[in-house]
């Protein structure tokens, strides 16, 4: 729509402004047009429609991404541009656009926020975006948060591969056997890197057709993790059917993992 309206307010200046010379050819008198009614209020109708699209695009939205691939933006800056509509702050967005498939990369937004909903974009908070497909710069604020808890964690998986994760890991998540596991007993094995606690987790695992098994392993968890995996608690297991001692945790991607993960 805004290059559309560019567009048009382009050709009525130059059709506006080509008029008279048009009237002096045919006429001999370029004042024919020039002292017409219409000729000043269509260059100003044709300035108009150049200038104006963008400052709707700053402030109202227009142009913004409306279908795109869902992705996450990570805010690394956010400050307020000063504009206000309806009593809402503009504000202008630094962030860390992450996708599947594709390195992330930094990008920037410009977006009306009710005064209500600041505390959801501060800076290291996670929301959710729609990328143009033609272009990955142009973002927008995917309101309705298309992407579901299996795409954020295939997003989370797939950097952890980036980041050193084992890759048969990552594929035992993809294509493993689910099953549920109660936590026999946790033997803290130290600090991690990335402020992560390193456990060794024996597990007492049931698969969906009612066997069970008993496995130990070693785990990197965020201490905020630590409660969903004390002794006795039940939790969602992936292993492998080849080799069930090769299992992970399923636990529920949390915005201070994506936050840690992803902002390194």
């Amino acid at each position: 729509m805004q290059k559309i309206l560019t567009s048009l307010g382009m050709l009525i200046v130059l059709g506006v402004s080509f008029s008279p010379l048009l009237a002096n050819w045919i006429w001999d008198d370029p004042f024919i047009i020039i002292g017409s009614s219409w000729f000043v209020p269509a260059i100003f109708a044709g300035i108009v429609l150049l200038i104006l699209p963008p400052i709707l695009g700053n402030v109202f939205g227009v142009g913004t991404v409306k279908k795109g691939q869902s992705a996450v933006g990570l805010i690394t800056n956010i400050r307020q541009t000063g504009t206000m509509i309806n009593n809402k702050p503009e504000v202008k967005l630094e962030l860390m656009v992450i996708r599947q498939g594709h390195d992330k990369y930094p990008a920037k937004l410009r977006m009306i926020v009710s005064v209500a909903n600041l505390p959801q974009f501060q800076l290291g908070s996670v929301i959710p975006l729609l990328v143009s497909v033609k272009n990955p710069n142009k973002i927008g604020f995917d309101a309705k948060g298309h992407m579901n808890q299996n795409d954020l964690q295939s997003l989370f998986n797939e950097q952890l591969v980036k980041q050193g994760l084992s890759p048969e890991l990552a594929d035992i998540e993809q294509t493993g056997e689910k099953g549920i596991a109660k936590v026999m007993d946790v033997v803290p094995l130290g600090m991690a890197a990335s402020g992560k606690v390193q456990l060794q987790l024996t597990l007492a695992v049931t698969k969906p057709n009612g066997e069970t098994f008993k496995v130990t392993v070693q785990k990197e968890l965020l201490v905020v993790n630590l409660a969903q995996v004390q002794q006795g608690q039940i939790i969602n297991v992936i292993y492998s059917p080849q080799d069930p001692a090769k299992l992970t945790i399923v636990l529920p991607v949390t915005e201070q993992e994506i936050r840690q993960t992803f902002g390194t």
